[in-house]
């Protein structure tokens, strides 16, 4: 699926520890729809000098869909980028 992505440890860094949650998603039945799992990092085992090595923006999906209703009165076009 390309989900992960296996890269080498740099030398002098130490890996944050973190626990793996899961959760079972249901429909309106009760029946089991999906399942669901994700890795939370430990954040508070951060050094104080690791603090900016993260960042992940995020924004509002009523945000967004007003930017592109906005773009598209305007007839504006959209583009996107992917930071790494």
């Amino acid at each position: 699926m390309g989900t992960w992505q296996i890269v080498d440890q740099p030398l002098n860094c130490t890996p944050l520890p973190g626990v793996w949650s899961y959760r079972v998603k249901r429909d309106q039945d009760g029946n089991i729809s999906k399942y669901k799992a994700w890795w939370c990092a430990r954040g508070d085992m951060q050094m104080p000098w690791e603090y900016n090595n993260t960042y992940s923006p995020t924004s509002r999906f009523a945000a967004v869909r007003t930017i592109i209703a906005t773009a598209a009165q305007e007839g504006m076009e959209l583009h996107h980028w992917d930071i790494q």
